[in-house]
């Protein structure tokens, strides 16, 4: 199973939890007058996370929903501060955001219907692939877009499932089994010898961290959502989902939840324990903690009961200076400042 440290020791993930830090600090605002909006509803967002995000390696992405190749403005050699820069500016468009290597694509409009065909087609033919020699009813091996998604998705994320959370979920099955979702794409693309050499060698790339010069790594080989819904009633952001980090159905979560009871038991359950230095926000008599929970590969239709948690420690595991995010929300939000 994926670690902790291979999630999140990147730029990418970092930034992202710092916008949802600023973010906490508006929720906690809004829970104190007692306009915190309710788990299922949209708008558990601040100001550089309003429209939520889907942040996708762009190798995997052949072409937009008018069926046009994936154009953007190279940057060439980047510093981490740019690229997270760049990051957050992204997050003020609506649809997905393709980053590559060398550049980064903004407010891309994706084709869910083609993502949706090609994950119900892969999985329907492994799934009739392990069938002994008599079929008896076809039926049993029909594979749903919502059979897919119910296996990357919390048990507390229910249906219908959103617009966001179906084309994430699909799109990222081309991290997940590569090799059957290029032989797709280039069958009902019909793509040419070159064509199809040429998005292999994309795809092949988009299995690897790309990193500076120096090492650092700017993005991980995930495909990361941003949801706009805490889902949750102790969690106070909306969640972040990384799809497609190992085999089918694993997948992994990063939410800001208050220390409650029933957060203590299932911390104590985990064997975990927390500490001051893990304390993302306080107010009154509110802590928050930012949980990494990572769960095991399941079968498609079903949801895996198996999980880690981790406590993620803002300064320790993402480097976050919480005091000047904290002043710079409460000021931006209006938050106890005079």
């Amino acid at each position: 199973m994926v670690t902790k440290k291979k999630l999140l020791e990147n730029e990418l993930m970092k930034e992202i939890i710092s916008i949802r830090v600023d973010t906490l600090w508006k929720m906690l605002s809004q829970k104190k007058d007692g306009f915190l909006p309710e788990p299922y509803e949209e708008g558990a967002t601040g100001r550089f996370d309003n429209k939520g995000a889907i942040f996708i390696p762009g190798g995997l992405i052949y072409q937009d929903v008018d069926e046009l190749p994936i154009s953007y403005d190279r940057h060439g050699t980047i510093s981490p501060e740019t690229f997270r820069k760049k990051v957050r500016e992204a997050m003020q468009y609506d649809n997905a955001t393709l980053l590559f290597p060398d550049g980064i694509a903004t407010g891309i409009n994706l084709d869910s219907g083609f993502f949706s065909k090609a994950a119900r087609r892969i999985y329907t033919l492994k799934k009739a692939a392990f069938r002994r020699k008599k079929i008896r009813s076809h039926k049993h091996l029909k594979v749903t877009s919502d059979d897919i998604i119910r296996s990357h998705c919390p048990t507390y994320v229910p249906q219908p499932y959103g617009a966001r959370t179906r084309i994430s979920t699909c799109a990222s099955i081309g991290l997940t089994d590569p090799p059957l979702f290029f032989a797709y794409c280039e069958t009902q693309l019909n793509l040419s010898r070159d064509q199809a050499e040429s998005f292999a060698r994309r795809l092949d790339k988009v299995q690897d961290p790309v990193k500076t010069d120096t090492g650092t790594i700017l993005y991980p080989p995930y495909l990361i959502v941003c949801h706009d819904t805490r889902y949750k009633e102790n969690s106070l952001t909306g969640l972040t989902r990384l799809l497609g980090i190992g085999k089918f159905g694993e997948f992994a979560t990063f939410s800001f939840e208050q220390v409650n009871q029933s957060l203590v038991r299932e911390l104590k359950r985990k064997h975990k324990t927390f500490t001051s230095e893990d304390i993302f926000a306080a107010y009154d008599d509110i802590r928050i903690l930012g949980i990494l929970r990572i769960y095991s590969p399941t079968k498609v239709g079903k949801r895996s009961q198996k999980y880690s948690i981790h406590i993620v420690a803002p300064t320790k595991d993402v480097g976050l200076k919480l005091d000047q995010l904290e002043q710079d929300a409460r000021k931006r939000y209006h938050f106890g400042v005079d």
